[in-house]
C-alpha cells in the first residue's frame, strides 16, 4: 500500500511538473516594439492644392506593385532601419516563450475605408488566409485582442507582421494604379486628391519619357534604362531632381512636389501621405520641408 502511495506521489509530481512547464512555456511575454514614429503627418498645402490630381511614372513589377499596394494597406508593424519594429495597427506585441502563440492587442479607433473601425474579428479575417499556410489559426480573445496560435514555431515572425497587408487601412483608396485619398483616414487628410501611376510600355520609352518630364507631367518619374543623350540632355533642364535608390533605381522628382521622401533602402515603403503638390518649383530638400 505504501509503495502505491508512493508511486501515485512521484506521478502526480511528474504530472504537475509536465503541466506546469508547458503553462509556463506558454505564457506570454511582450515583444519590445520602438516608439511609433510621425509617419503619417498630414501636409500643408495652401488654398486649393490639397484637390490636385497628380501623375506618376514607374516602371511595371513587383515592386511598383508593392508600392501601390501599401498606399491603401498598412501592414500590423513596420520594420525599422536598425532591424526592430513599430506598431501600425496595434500597440502592444506579445509571444509565448515556446513562440507558437501571438498576442496582438488592436489600435483603438482606426477607421478602415468601408467605414467601420478595426478590431480583433477584422484582423484575424485579414491575416487568417496569411497564418493558415504555416499551420496557425487566429483566435479573438476579445474586442481588441487576437491570438495568432501555430503548431510549430513560425519562421520569420515578428517580421512577417510587416510584410501582411490589411486591406483597407491605409490613407488611399487603389482602384488598379489610381490611388485615391481615402477623405476618413484617421490620422488625417492626405495632401493630394488621387495620383495615377502609369507603367504604360510606350511612356517609357525615350522620346516619350523625355516628352513627359521636359512638359512637366510627371509628380515623379522612374529612369526607364535607356534614354539616347539628346533626350537626356532635354531632361537635364526640366524642373526635375534626381534621387538614386538603392537598388539602382533612379528617380526624376518634380520641384513643385513638397515633402515627399523616398525610401532609398526600400522605396516599395516609400509615403505618400503627407506630400502636396505646391505652386512653385523648389530644389529637393532631403528633409521634405
Amino acid at each position: 500500500m505504501k509503495k502505491t502511495l508512493v508511486a501515485l506521489a512521484v506521478l502526480l509530481a511528474t504530472a504537475l511538473g509536465v503541466g506546469g512547464y508547458f503553462f509556463f512555456q506558454d505564457g506570454l511575454v511582450p515583444v519590445p516594439l520602438a516608439e511609433r514614429l510621425m509617419r503619417f503627418v498630414p501636409g500643408k498645402p495652401e488654398y486649393g492644392e490639397d484637390q490636385a490630381r497628380i501623375e506618376a511614372l514607374m516602371l511595371p513589377g513587383p515592386k511598383t506593385e508593392a508600392f501601390l499596394t501599401g498606399q491603401a494597406a498598412l501592414t500590423v508593424l513596420e520594420e525599422q532601419p536598425v532591424g526592430i519594429f513599430s506598431g501600425q495597427l496595434v500597440t502592444a506585441l506579445e509571444v509565448s516563450r515556446h513562440g507558437r502563440r501571438w498576442r496582438l492587442t488592436v489600435i483603438q479607433g482606426w477607421r478602415l475605408q468601408d467605414g467601420s473601425q478595426l478590431n480583433a474579428a477584422r484582423l484575424a479575417a485579414s491575416l487568417g488566409p496569411r497564418v493558415l499556410p504555416l499551420g496557425g489559426e487566429c483566435q479573438v480573445v476579445d474586442a481588441m485582442t487576437l491570438d495568432l496560435r501555430f503548431k510549430v514555431r513560425p519562421q520569420g515572425m515578428p517580421g512577417l507582421l510587416a510584410q501582411w497587408p490589411v486591406a483597407g487601412s491605409g490613407p488611399f483608396i487603389r482602384q488598379g494604379g489610381v490611388l485615391t485619398r481615402f477623405e476618413g483616414f484617421t490620422p488625417g487628410r492626405a495632401g493630394f486628391a488621387a495620383v495615377e501611376v502609369r507603367t504604360d510600355p510606350a511612356l517609357l520609352e525615350s522620346r516619350a519619357w523625355a516628352d513627359g518630364l521636359v512638359s512637366a507631367r510627371w509628380a515623379w518619374a522612374v529612369f526607364p534604362g535607356q534614354v539616347t543623350p539628346e533626350d537626356m540632355a532635354r531632361v537635364r533642364l526640366a524642373p526635375y531632381d534626381e534621387l538614386r535608390m538603392k537598388d539602382g533605381s533612379v528617380w526624376f522628382l518634380s520641384r513643385r512636389l513638397r515633402r515627399l521622401r523616398p525610401d532609398q533602402e526600400d522605396w516599395t515603403r516609400t509615403r505618400l501621405f503627407g506630400v502636396w503638390k505646391g505652386g512653385m518649383d523648389l530644389p529637393y530638400d532631403s528633409l521634405g520641408m
